[in-house]
């Protein structure tokens, strides 16, 4: 008899474990929206002359695209944070001197982090956090030159991952308003890239204990080059990825 009565309550404590623990959690999840311009140049060396690739006017030509934001809170303040988007691009492009250039652009950019949560009546609540941002961009270029039957074909991968530190803090304004603030520095000459950051101003919205909507704006900056200057390996990204910002986060 006492077997048969250890199994249900077995089953009972392991439970009221789970719940436990996860009671010491709290998720949010955040789809978003960034109306994307990128400003800046991309150089991929020397494709076949007269042209050297420099793509300022492709890359000021982004849509839109989705993302994500992910946050896991533990009770002791401690949380782990990942942010993730993808935008993939194609355009035609007329220059007079060359001919007609055909891109596919398709950036990706993966942010994890490891934070720490504080809080205080003056500041409001702020994050302090350490981090890693993984660039995955990929270039498919197609000129049809003016100059020479054969066309000039450009297909380019290139991915690094920075060091990031950055901080968060929002501040009450009302009882539902939030201003809320967060930006980073990363790259400082460990790899290839000598500088990236971001800064992320707007406000938020408390609907409910759960949803919350925001109105940011957000500029992202990089600036990473491979490879020697004088062939054909060479590579270099220095641009300014920046626009408004609509989200809509769930906590649970």
């Amino acid at each position: 008899m006492s077997q048969k009565l250890l199994a249900p309550l077995l089953g009972l404590a392991c439970a009221f474990s789970s719940y436990s623990y996860a009671q010491q959690w709290q998720f949010k999840v955040e789809p978003y929206l960034l109306l994307t311009s990128i400003d800046g140049n991309s150089t991929i060396g020397t494709v076949d002359a007269p042209l050297a690739v420099d793509f300022d006017t492709i890359l000021n030509n982004f849509d839109s695209a989705f993302m994500l934001r992910f946050a896991a809170f533990h009770q002791s303040n401690w949380a782990v944070m990942a942010d993730w988007g993808y935008i993939d691009r194609s355009k035609s492009h007329q220059q007079a001197s060359l001919g007609v250039l055909n891109a596919q652009v398709r950036q990706s950019v993966l942010q994890v982090a490891l934070a720490y949560k504080q809080s205080s009546p003056s500041v409001g609540e702020w994050i302090n956090y350490l981090g890693l941002r993984r660039w995955d961009n990929s270039y498919q270029f197609n000129l049809e030159t003016n100059h020479f039957p054969q066309t000039s074909f450009v297909d380019r991968d290139e991915d690094w991952v920075d060091i990031i530190l950055g901080f968060k803090i929002d501040k009450s304004i009302t009882n539902n308003w939030l201003l809320s603030s967060s930006g980073d520095i990363g790259g400082f000459g460990l790899a290839t890239t000598k500088l990236t950051g971001s800064l992320k101003v707007g406000v938020s919205y408390h609907l409910s204990d759960e949803w919350d909507v925001s109105l940011l704006y957000k500029g992202t900056y990089v600036d990473y080059d491979t490879g020697d200057e004088a062939d054909s390996s060479y590579f270099n990204y220095q641009t300014i990825t920046h626009g408004p910002i609509i989200s809509a986060s769930y906590q649970f």
